[in-house]
């Protein structure tokens, strides 16, 4: 059986950084899921999700600017950014916990903020 939750957050940045890890970890918890898979998917063509190591706040104008080195296109590069850093991520539950690495967590990018933002969260046993 499946199950759809959402999170709306709330930017304060052009480009901001938010970790959803605890977010879709409780929603796993108050669906009571032992095993099964999660979908995060951002709804937005201007924002994206990835898992990736914690990143420290000193880390993240390097992460910046390496999208921006890497973005061909000047005119939109909120959608290009978003585009290469993907719109969706699967997670695996096993025991009622999100099964990932220590240091790795789940983060909400937003390349053209400030804006409400919606997160969909499926959630599958």
């Amino acid at each position: 059986m499946g199950f759809v939750r959402e999170v709306a957050i709330t930017t304060t940045e052009r480009e901001q950084l938010i970790d959803l890890t605890p977010h879709i970890q409780a929603i796993v918890t108050e669906l009571g899921i032992k095993d099964g898979f999660v979908c995060v998917y951002i709804p937005h063509t201007s924002a994206a999700v990835s898992i990736h190591r914690e990143v420290d706040v000193a880390d993240r104008p390097r992460l910046d600017e390496m999208l921006d080195r890497i973005n061909p296109d000047p005119k939109t590069p909120h959608y290009t950014k978003a585009a290469l850093v993907a719109p969706t991520e699967v997670l695996i539950v096993k025991d009622g916990k999100l099964v990932m690495d220590d240091d790795q967590r789940v983060y909400f990018y937003e390349f053209d903020g400030p804006k409400q933002r919606r997160i969909i969260v499926y959630v599958t046993d």
